[in-house]
Order: structure tokens, then C-alpha cells, then sequence
């Protein structure tokens, strides 16, 4: 099997256009700021609604919808959709005749953000009608319970049903209905546990999987590169990217080019590592014989899957934290599992050093063994499995010996506010200036974003770490704009979250080479250089 085969053509089932009540003023949303991160992310078309249907009224999102679809061939509509009783919603006889006229391909329905329960009394005959026309139904998981769409499925057996948004952590509750109604798809744009795509096409097939971005909140080029990079047949590959939305629809968009704005684009486009040097500054690992973390399924998340992984990507190093220290609690344990990944794979793994002081007596002496007797450069203080704030006088010993050898630490919010967390990394910084500290998940939205880069501007020694589920279209691209692109940091987060979709966000991103180079690599690599072993 190899990659580099017909160029795969997305087709997303997951986007809207239009004003959608709050938005961050930094947060895109035109629809010509959408087609232009089509075009840069190579996306041939996508399935929209209007994002006044939900948060205002269906009726007047589907009527200002047609001005938005009239500004590309590359853009199908999708009408939002809600119960008629009250009279402010026309009859399912006719949304399905006014879609035919209409051209309309597909209904979405927001139960929770309208007020009304998804059950037979209240939407029984629209769903009746879907599935009489064959009308795709999407719903997003945030507006639905499992047992809500259970339901649906067991009383509407011949209608297919997208759900949309459903987290990586939701593996459990989401496969037994799989399990028990083939006509239920999903797609990927939130559903990034570790070795997802793979699991799924060996236990579904591909036929009821698709590409889904989020856009305009989530970065496409983080849901197509799952795709790109996944290990499965290419012909299942163009199935996910868009031909099973064709089919849905009865479709096709206009065939979109292989994006080449640079070379880490170019790579990634057609699933090949990157050539440039690329580090992830956060990961995880699962123990050897392990597969769950604090519940989650993390599968292939011990090392051997996981440097196999990265070296399909290109990334050349790791610095992991193993999940059993940080939030399954056993600190010393973790640092064990740690050691045996670096001393397997010694050019490729890193590791931080996890110290509980609810259990480990002695953290002074814990933090050399770990330091300076092993070589360790990278520490992982955690409030979450702690409770113990991080500038705490009980962590003052291993502060100080990461400062004096030039460590550096991932320091996660994990729980506390934004405020009591942003003044530890301010009091951090002032008094152990030779420890690189990391703001984990900077840009997970614009809001910690500029928070975040408002303190990163004011220390030499505060770096901004990227990862998370959000993968939010233009955060990366203002931080580097906010801080310097010497200032942030790729990660990846996995086997808790699957690493494509993570690598994809930024290689897709709209920053120059230099800036990529450093982001991916560069910037890892300079502070590992100055750690003192």
C-alpha cells in the first residue's frame, strides 16, 4: 500500500457560512474567508448551513442561506429544521417540496439549542418524511444524548443519520450504536482519539465515515490529514474524503488541486513525513500491555505504535510524559514506563519527569534522581493529580534545580482559573528565569490565546505550546503574529488525542517556511540544546 496515488478529493460534510450569535472578533466567518482556507487546504467542496438557523430561527437561516451558496459551485446546502406545531415551521411535506425546489441536499436539527425533545411525539412525522425522500438527517453530538439517538434510529430504520462533533472521549457510549444501525455515519472533526480512523475501518468499513472540518471554528487541514496519513487502503481513503458525502447527496463538487503553497503542505497533501526536522513537545504514553488512560481508550498508545506513527509523519523526537504519572496518579510509576522508552528508543524519546508530592516524601531527592542522575530534561509539576499549586513551597527544591540545569516545564492550567493560573506562570518566570516554561494548550481558543500571549510577551523563558481537540482555525497563526514564531511550540498530546489531526493544524496553517520550521522543530530542539545533563 502506498500513498502517493490519485489525489484524494474532500468533500466536507461539517461547515457553515454566515453570523452565528457570539463570535470572537478574530474567529473567521465570512463565507470568502471559508472558500480561501478551502483553497489553501486543497478542499474541493463543502456541505453548508447557515449558522443563523441555529442561532436565531431555521426559517430565516435557510432563506438568507441561497445568497451564500451563490458565491461558489463548490458549496451545497443544508437546511436546519425544527418541529411544526407552533406554526413558526412549515410542515415536513413542505421542506421536503421547497428542498427539491430549492436544490437543497441534507436537514440539520439543533434539539437543545431550540428547546424541544428529539422523541416520536415531537419530531416523529419530520423524521418520517426524511426517510420517505431519503433526506440525510445531521445532528450535532453536543444537541443529542446517545439514548436520544438510539431512538431515532430504532424508529426510523432506512434513514441516514450524520452525527457530527462527537468527542474522542465518547468511544464507548457511540460504538454499541454503531454496532446496532448501519445507517448512522459519523465524521471526524472532534473524534480524534488515537488510532480512530483505523479502528473504525476495520470494525464499519469505510462507507459510513467522513471528512467533517468544523469549519469555520476548526482547521480543515487538521480533519484532512487523518485522512491523508491514515493506514488503510487508498480506495477506503477517497470514500472518507468525499465520496461518501457524494453519494449521500448525489453530488460531486469540482475536482479541487493538490495544495503546494510550501513544502510542508505539499508533503502532508499526499501523506508523506515531513522533510524538515519536526519534535513533539508534549505527548503521553500507555504502558506496555495497556490500552486506557483515566477510562479513555487510548489504543496504540503504548511506544512501539507510537514511534512507528511518527516516523509516517516525520516527527524525529518526542518528549513524553506516560499517562499512569500524571492523571492515572502514580507519579513514580509514570517515570519508570518513561525511562524504559528512552532507553528503547534513545534517539527518539525524551522524557518529563512527574513528581506527586502527596506521595513521593522527598520531591529534592526524587527531582535529582530523575535529573541528574538519569538525564532527564523536562518537568511535568500537575495540578490535576496534585491539587498543589505549582509555586507552592513544596515544589521550591525541583523549581530550583530546573533552573540551575536549564530544564524545561510543561505546565498545564489542569483545572484551575485562568487567573490563578496565569499568575503562577508570571511568579515562575520571575524567579526561575533559566526554566523554559510551557503554557499548554495556548491556542485552543482566541480568548486563552491572547491571554496567554499577553504573558508569553513579557518573559524570555514562557513558550506557548500548541495541542487541542478545538484545533482552532487562526490561533496558531496569531500567536505567531502575537509572540514570534520563536515562541511557540508543536505537540501533539497523544495517545490521548490522535497526532494527525494536531500535525495537520499547523502544517496547513498560514505561516511562512521559517515560521513552520521553527514551530515544528526548531524551536524544541534549541531548548533541548541548552539543558544542562
Amino acid at each position: 500500500m502506498t500513498n502517493i496515488q490519485l489525489p484524494l478529493q474532500f468533500f466536507d460534510c461539517n461547515a457553515s457560512v454566515g453570523k452565528i450569535a457570539y463570535k470572537h472578533r478574530l474567529q473567521p466567518w465570512k463565507t470568502e474567508q471559508i472558500l480561501s482556507v478551502m483553497d489553501q487546504c486543497g478542499i474541493a467542496g463543502a456541505l453548508v448551513y447557515h449558522g443563523m438557523a441555529k442561532a436565531h430561527s431555521p426559517m430565516y437561516g435557510n432563506s438568507v442561506l441561497a445568497d451564500e451558496l451563490a458565491k461558489s459551485p463548490r458549496l451545497y446546502g443544508c437546511w436546519g429544521a425544527m418541529p411544526d406545531h407552533l406554526g413558526d415551521f412549515i410542515s415536513p411535506e413542505q421542506l421536503a417540496a421547497n428542498m427539491r425546489a430549492e436544490g437543497i441536499h441534507a436537514v440539520k436539527l439543533f434539539p437543545k439549542a431550540h428547546y424541544y425533545d428529539p422523541g416520536q411525539r415531537t419530531i416523529g412525522p419530520l423524521l418520517a418524511e426524511l426517510e420517505r425522500q431519503r433526506i440525510p438527517l445531521l445532528v450535532d453530538a453536543s444537541e443529542i444524548s446517545f439514548d436520544q439517538l438510539a431512538d431515532i434510529l430504532t424508529h426510523h430504520p432506512a434513514l441516514t443519520l450524520l452525527l457530527q462533533g462527537a468527542s474522542w472521549s465518547q468511544e464507548r457510549r457511540l460504538f454499541p450504536i454503531m454496532d446496532a444501525y448501519d445507517t448512522l455515519c459519523v465524521e471526524f472533526s472532534a473524534l480524534q482519539s488515537n488510532a480512530i480512523i483505523e479502528m473504525m475501518y476495520e470494525r464499519y468499513g469505510a462507507e459510513r465515515l467522513l471528512f467533517g472540518s468544523g469549519m469555520p471554528f476548526k482547521s480543515p487541514g487538521a480533519a484532512r490529514s487523518l485522512i491523508d496519513y491514515a493506514q488503510i487502503p487508498n480506495e477506503a481513503k477517497q470514500l472518507i474524503a468525499g465520496g461518501n458525502l457524494c453519494r449521500l447527496l448525489g453530488v460531486t463538487p469540482p475536482e479541487a488541486e493538490l495544495p503546494e503553497q510550501d513544502a510542508v503542505v505539499l508533503e502532508a497533501s499526499r501523506g508523506l513525513p515531513l522533510s524538515i526536522p519536526v519534535y513533539d513537545s508534549h505527548t503521553h504514553l500507555i504502558e506496555e500491555g495497556g490500552g486506557t488512560g483515566s477510562g479513555f481508550p487510548m489504543l496504540q498508545g503504548t511506544i512501539d505504535p507510537m514511534i512507528a506513527m511518527y516516523r509516517k509523519l516525520g516527527i524525529r523526537k518526542m518528549s513524553i510524559a506516560p499517562w499512569v504519572g500524571i492523571n492515572g496518579g502514580d507519579s513514580e510509576a509514570g517515570n519508570a514506563v518513561a525511562e524504559q522508552a528512552v532507553l528503547k528508543y534513545p534517539d527518539e524519546v525524551e522524557a518529563y519527569v512527574v513528581i506527586d508530592p502527596n506521595y513521593v516524601a522527598d520531591v529534592e531527592r526524587e527531582a535529582r534522581k530523575w535529573h541528574v542522575d538519569k538525564g532527564f530534561k523536562g518537568m511535568k509539576p500537575y495540578y490535576f493529580l496534585s491539587h498543589i499549586p505549582y509555586t507552592d513551597p513544596v515544589y521550591t527544591p525541583w523549581w530550583r534545580l530546573g533552573n540551575e540545569r536549564r530544564l524545561y516545564a510543561l505546565v498545564d492550567p489542569a483545572g484551575q482559573s485562568d487567573a490563578a493560573y496565569t499568575a503562577q506562570i508570571e511568579e515562575l518566570a520571575q524567579r526561575y528565569p533559566e526554566v523554559n516554561l510551557f503554557m499548554d494548550h495556548a491556542a485552543r481558543t482566541f480568548e486563552i490565546a491572547e491571554l496567554y500571549a499577553a504573558v508569553a510577551r513579557k518573559y524570555d523563558n514562557v513558550t506557548l505550546q500548541l495541542t487541542y481537540t478545538s484545533v482552532t482555525l487562526g490561533s496558531i497563526e496569531y500567536l505567531v503574529k502575537e509572540v514570534g514564531a520563536h515562541k511557540v511550540l508543536f505537540g501533539t498530546d497523544s495517545p490521548m488525542r490522535d497526532p494527525r489531526p494536531q500535525f495537520g493544524w499547523l502544517a496547513y496553517a498560514d505561516l511562512t517556511m521559517e515560521e513552520k520550521e521553527a514551530v515544528f522543530g526548531g524551536n524544541m530542539k534549541r531548548i533541548w540544546d541548552r539543558c544542562l545533563v
